[in-house]
């Protein structure tokens, strides 16, 4: 019996492509979280309190952290670090002005944290997401559960943050809209 020779290999897929308008997604992840760090090592810089410094810091850090990893998974795919013409923290402050308190900055904090979970868990189930995008968007995701939980028990402490929180989550309904808009997302 003869034997059969094995098929030549196939020609390998080309790697998925990152389109211009998912760098500028990705993009302005990275300067929101970025600009999101700032803010909270900014506040630890102001606050009294131990416990809720050493909160603000270890936030601020692993924030300024998932910029890096951004800016490491855009360059990755072929992208360059560019300017995020907007960000989420330049549309609150749009739309609020800068938050002042404490409690100001944890609710909008919390709001944020709760919008990126969404997000990146609709981003994560975009058809033609490339697979280093996914493998940063999954690591955002497992590492939100920590801010979401924190700061919802700080605020949770705080019967006026309630107001606050609905107040800030229909502004970001609008905002997260507009975003959709600018940045020109789709689902497909």
């Amino acid at each position: 019996m003869t034997a059969i020779a094995p098929a030549a290999p196939a020609t390998p897929l080309p790697a998925p492509v990152v389109s211009e308008r998912e760098l500028a997604w990705l993009d302005f992840y990275r300067a929101s979280e970025l600009q999101g760090g700032l803010v909270l090592g900014t506040l630890a810089g102001r606050v009294r309190d131990g416990a809720l410094v050493t909160a603000l810091l270890k936030h601020a850090a692993e924030e300024v952290e998932h910029a890096r990893l951004w800016t490491e998974t855009i360059l990755a795919v072929g992208g360059s670090v560019r300017r995020a013409p907007r960000t989420y923290q330049s549309g609150y402050a749009r739309e609020l002005g800068p938050p002042r308190t404490v409690i100001e900055v944890l609710a909008l904090t919390q709001v944020f944290e709760r919008r990126v979970w969404r997000h990146f868990s609709r981003h994560l189930r975009r058809p033609g997401t490339h697979p280093l995008v996914r493998a940063t968007l999954q690591r955002m995701l497992d590492e939100e559960r920590g801010h979401l939980s924190w700061v919802k028990r700080w605020l949770d402490a705080r019967p006026e943050s309630t107001a606050l929180l609905a107040h800030y989550g229909a502004v970001d309904e609008r905002m997260y809209n507009e975003f959709l808009t600018f940045y020109g997302w789709s689902d497909a």
